[in-house]
């Protein structure tokens, strides 16, 4: 039980020391959560632990390894996941170079199922997330592990994404940051999209 114990715990780690480097998972819950709409930022976060726990499950259970092998899978949901990048932080940038709006802009979530499916494809679209869990879990997960160990692991991933991107939509909608936010909202905007315009660029480039 000490050697579950101790995978879980590393498990916690890597996926803090990840979290804290912030990538496109964080760039659209924040971009939402400033333009003041805490529900559908919620919603967002939810898609992303959805998506998040997906990619760990694959990884589990070996797909995210064989699809890494597929060159062509993989580099469809790779480019499919930076033309949405640099789609959505183009409509930032845009949105900053016009005259300041009377209210916060918004990069075009307006329902629940849209917020949904943006957290969810946002994450999904990243295979990167797949190589991540996939070298989780070669490291830290002990030989033979129980399935019970196995269900233990899903649940803590997607209780780990799901704390953390509503952490990040709550702090983010909270009265102060949003007053600091009407003050430089289109510089805010504007690094926020160039941020997710590159992020889109790198992924597209990668090999």
């Amino acid at each position: 039980m000490e050697i579950y114990l101790s995978t879980l715990l590393a498990i916690c780690g890597l996926y803090l020391l990840a979290a804290a480097s912030p990538g496109p998972n964080f760039f659209i819950i924040s971009q939402l959560s400033l333009s003041g709409r805490r529900r559908l930022a919620i919603l967002v976060a939810l898609g992303i632990a959805v998506g998040s726990t997906t990619w760990a499950t694959l990884a589990m259970l070996g797909v995210a390894a064989l699809l890494a092998q597929l060159d062509w899978l993989y580099a469809g949901i790779r480019l499919a996941g930076a033309l949405y990048l640099i789609w959505l932080g183009g409509k930032l940038l845009i949105g900053a170079a016009r005259p300041a709006p009377n209210a916060p802009r918004e990069i075009g979530i307006g329902t629940t199922a849209h917020a949904l499916r943006t957290g969810l494809f946002t994450s999904l679209s990243n295979p990167k997330s797949g190589a991540f869990w996939t070298g989780v879990f070669a490291t830290t997960f002990p030989a033979q592990a129980p399935l019970w160990f196995y269900l233990m692991t899903g649940l803590l991933v997607a209780l780990m994404s799901l704390g953390w991107h509503l952490g990040i939509a709550l702090v983010f909608t909270s009265a102060r940051v949003q007053a600091g936010y009407q003050r430089a909202q289109r510089v805010i905007d504007a690094v926020c999209g160039g941020i997710l315009v590159s992020l889109g660029v790198h992924l597209a480039s990668e090999r």
